[in-house]
């Protein structure tokens, strides 16, 4: 992806940076304020540490059950 360089007002700026969510970019902010969603569809990045909360138990039992849905989807194919 190739970047460019605007200047904006410094109080522009900080306006975004208001608007702005904590887990998206100045980028994604500009997209979402233009209207353009398709690239939301795509963008991996809202989903990063969403889990990292939650209590070790529950990761324990998801991986479990990821590595039994792995196995299962292994023996179907062999």
């Amino acid at each position: 992806m190739t970047s460019k360089t605007i200047d904006i007002d410094e109080d522009t700026y900080k306006r975004l940076l208001k608007k702005k969510k904590k887990d998206e970019t100045i980028s994604d902010l500009i997209d979402k304020l233009l209207g353009y969603e398709e690239k939301e569809k795509s963008n991996l990045r809202p989903f990063f540490g969403r889990w990292k909360d939650l209590p070790k138990d529950y990761v324990e039992i998801m991986g479990v059950a990821h590595k039994e849905l792995r196995n299962d989807i292994s023996k179907r194919f062999h």
